[in-house]
């Protein structure tokens, strides 16, 4: 394809007195401290100080950004929707766009070169709207960049934190535009602007149907006498609100720990469950009362060593013992070590279990007495007042005209002084004003949604911008048939690949052009059950969100229905999994009159249930239409025979999963896979934690257990800096820690060491010789690669030193044996020599697989 003709800017543009008169000037020159201009109108030439001149350059300098502007213009006429007069409206906005300043972020955009810092902000303690600790932390970098991006999970409160970015930049008389790739984002923002008396300041524009309603819907600025503060109750305000906002953030991060040891005692105490069920003890031993699970651990790790070296218990260690970790029991001597460690590993769970409790109590205690949520109402009042006594300042005495269409674009100064929010689409976001107007901050909401050609035309009219979004959501949609027009497109320029439209959102081109921009991952969330959300936090969030949310109703947060095996999907719809829904689960779960969701991966099933459920207020759509919106209960009906690539889609999943509030209940076929999918994923996350039985040979993997004791066992041995006392080793868990960094595999875990006798169940599938090797102390796997959503094993990896792993050698027999065994219970096995090569394709390889 070629090369459509080159866009033609204008290379610079001229400010007087703080006006565009570019159109207006023939030319212009500069003499000693002066500047002669001289106008189109007239002959006579004009003399102005140069403090009073302003010249602007044209973003557009480099053959790159000019490439990149065509190549994108190129799009819109490929992408843009068309009227029945076949006008496209988006490649027309590009043809008028003649200058972008390069005071415009598009300038840095285009360039690939990473905005400057503003190193002159200070930070902001206004927050009107409330806040957390990553909130704060968005906000901050919001006004500290000229470019940042805010990574929003589901119930985080992406909106709060555009709302107090948008509080902030009023009150710095800054203008602000809102917009997303549809009205519903921006029109949520209006809303909460409007429940809180600030709608007054927001303008809805856009299309040609919004500024035709704001226009005739017009209202008269508000009487704000009432929020007006003399300067002395300003300023005590000020300092009263800077005092309480100090000790928030304070107690936030007490907040914040105290959701997080909730969370850890639940995983500790799941995992001593399994522990217990699998795991019979010889006796019950007593501890000391203030015995701490340091020492426990440490007792462990003696009595391991002690195992591995053969040492006995002679009187001075049975007296020395009790002293040094708390065992009061003598009988516990006279146990074999096996025993003796699964009696300490079984006491370390309830001791941890008491620590954190304790922990716990204290945090409860300390916000209880500090009366947080009183105390963060008082600062969040305190804040509006502020806000709205700088709003008083700003309209008192002024009467705001009633604007007109013509305005918009012809008085557009004005207007934005009188209304400095204005929402819009992407799409339209140029055309909401006239051309040439060039706002403070462009806040792009959902912009994992926005596609590259409306998000490039929204940049271009912002001085600074906040990218708003979630990479773990769905992007935009693009069908094959742009693909295969835009690739083309794309193919035809010599530019990089992030700016490919067929791959690529404003959010994802935005990081993947500049990966060290300053990022803020909203980390609090508040939406959904703890159990719900903890899923796609291990799944997709490497358990970084916080979650401060709690069981709101006695509903099992997660369940799973099968339907009997067959064939029952016809045509992207599942009549069987409809009937299960009203038959089985509508009535067994108890779910009439309850709010209701039910979301499905297909638009031909989504049809099926709405007529179903036609005249109820039971709601059914595809994921992709959910995504923003939320119910008490979701029904996931995934539809497929066997689970499709579309369906297990991780964004889609992801999303799926975030709707439901209280209860998401999973709709599968009953047939038989062995697929490891991200459905079948979540199925064996819910299995877990609901103490199901399973029908397995293999233990779980008590990851917890053994991080705690490969931490304090580091602290203890001599080769404190290492995992392992072989740099083979050391080296081998290096890179797999870097392959499980990878998305696709950070469902994995790792742990080093783990003895074989404590992953198999039964040990009756061995012969005599293979169980006695199975239980022996030393039986190891070098490293055990588990997923951790159902903690089971998925890979053993061991490492053979080439000398000591000879065929002859005496090793090899037993390496012989493991392998057996462990084919024996289908756990695979991957073998490394220290003299092959191609270690990271051949483990990456080995886990695609799998």
């Amino acid at each position: 394809m070629e090369k459509p003709t080159p866009h033609t800017f204008r290379k610079e543009s001229i400010y007087i007195d703080g006006k565009d008169k570019t159109d207006e000037i023939k030319s212009y020159s500069f003499e000693g401290n002066k500047c002669v201009v001289e106008y189109k109108s007239s002959e006579k030439t004009y003399s102005y100080s140069q403090s009073r001149i302003k010249i602007v350059r044209s973003a557009i300098q480099s053959e790159r950004a000019g490439n990149i502007f065509s190549y994108i213009k190129a799009i819109a006429e490929s992408v843009g929707l068309k009227t029945e007069a076949d006008n496209n409206i988006l490649a027309n906005s590009y043809k008028r766009i003649s200058f972008i300043p390069e005071t415009s972020i598009l300038y840095n955009y285009l360039n690939g070169k990473e905005p400057d810092k503003n190193n002159h902000t200070s930070p902001i303690e206004i927050f009107p709207f409330g806040f957390n600790l990553s909130q704060k932390a968005g906000v901050d970098n919001a006004f500290s960049n000229p470019l940042s991006v805010i990574e929003g999970p589901p119930g985080t409160g992406k909106t709060q934190t555009t709302l107090n970015i948008i509080a902030n930049a009023v009150m710095n008389n800054q203008s602000v535009a809102v917009v997303s790739s549809n009205n519903s984002a921006t029109k949520n923002v209006f809303e909460k602007l409007e429940s809180n008396g600030l709608s007054f300041m927001a303008a809805l524009l856009g299309s040609s149907i919004n500024k035709k309603e704001f226009i005739d819907a017009q209202t008269e600025v508000p009487d704000l006498s009432s929020c007006r503060l003399t300067q002395e109750q300003e300023q005590t305000l000020i300092q009263s609100n800077t005092s309480l906002f100090t000790e928030l953030t304070e107690k936030l991060e007490l907040k914040n720990e105290l959701a997080l040891l909730k969370l850890e005692t639940e995983k500790i105490k799941t995992e001593y469950q399994h522990f217990t069920d699998g795991v019979s003890l010889a006796i019950e031993i007593r501890f000391k009362k203030n015995v701490s699970s340091d020492q426990v651990l440490s007792l462990w790790i003696t009595l391991e060593e002690y195992e591995k070296t053969g040492k006995k218990f002679y009187w001075l260690r049975k007296l020395i013992f009790p002293f040094l970790y708390g065992v009061k029991d003598k009988i516990f001597y006279t146990l074999s070590y096996e025993d003796m460690i699964r009696i300490v590993q079984s006491k370390y769970y309830g001791v941890k279990i008491s620590e954190l409790d304790l922990r716990k109590q204290e945090l409860q205690n300390i916000l209880q007495h500090f009366s947080f949520n009183e105390k963060m109402k008082e600062y969040t009042e305190g804040s509006m007042q502020l806000f709205k006594n700088q709003l008083y300042k700003k309209y008192k005495g002024k009467e705001r005209p009633e604007y007109t269409e013509q305005d918009l674009r012809f008085n557009s100064e004005e207007f934005i002084k009188d209304y400095p929010v204005i929402m819009s689409t992407t799409y339209s976001l140029r055309r909401s004003l006239a051309e040439n107007v060039v706002y403070d901050y462009v806040i792009v909401d959902e912009s994992s949604q926005v596609d590259l050609a409306t998000g490039i035309l929204a940049l271009s009219c912002a001085k600074q911008a906040v990218i708003v979004g979630d990479l773990k959501q769905l992007p935009n949609v693009v069908n094959s048939e742009t693909v295969e027009n835009t690739d083309k497109i794309f193919d035809a320029y010599d530019i990089p690949e992030p700016y490919r439209y067929s791959n690529n959102s404003l959010l994802s081109s935005v990081t993947k052009v500049f990966p060290e921009l300053p990022k803020t991952l909203l980390k609090e969330h508040y939406r959904c059950h703890p159990k719900i959300i903890d899923f796609c936090n291990r799944k997709f969030y490497r358990d970084e969100l916080i979650i401060l949310s709690e069981a709101q109703t006695e509903r099992e947060p997660l369940l799973v229905y099968k339907t009997k095996a067959g064939n029952h999907a016809r045509q992207r719809e599942n009549q069987r999994q409809i009937d299960v829904i009203i038959q089985e689960i509508i009535p067994q779960q108890n779910l009439e009159g309850v709010n209701l969701g039910i979301v499905t991966p297909y638009r031909n099933q989504t049809l099926a249930l709405q007529r179903t459920f036609q005249g109820t207020d039971i709601k059914a759509d595809t994921v992709d239409k959910f995504q923003g919106r939320e119910n008490d209960v979701i029904i996931l009906s995934t539809v497929d025979n066997e689970i499709s690539e579309f369906t297990d889609n991780p964004n889609r999943l992801n999303v799926a999963i975030s709707r439901a509030k209280d209860q998401l209940i999973l709709l599968v076929n009953g047939n038989e896979s062995d697929n490891d999918t991200n459905i079948s994923d979540l199925m064996r996350y819910i299995d877990y934690n609901n103490f199901k039985v399973i029908n397995s040979e293999v233990h779980s993997i008590f990851d917890y257990l053994y991080k705690g004791y490969e931490e304090k066992r580091k602290a203890l041995l001599s080769y404190q800096q290492k995992k392992s006392v072989y740099d083979s080793e050391n080296l081998m868990y290096e890179l797999i820690r870097q392959v499980l960094s990878d998305d696709q595999f950070s469902k994995y875990g790792v742990i080093i060491h783990h003895p074989l006798r404590n992953l198999l169940l039964d040990f009756s599938r061995l012969s005599f010789e293979e169980e006695r090797y199975a239980r022996h102390h030393a039986t190891h796997l070098d490293f055990l690669i588990y997923n951790k959503l159902g903690k089971n094993p998925v890979l053993a990896i061991e490492v053979d030193g080439y000398e000591y792993h000879k065929t002859e050698s005496q090793q090899a027999g037993r390496d012989r044996m493991k392998n057996d065994i462990l084919e024996k219970y289908k756990i695979p096995l991957l073998r490394f020599s220290t003299t092959g090569s191609g270690e990271k394709e051949r483990l990456i390889t080995a886990l695609t697989k799998l």
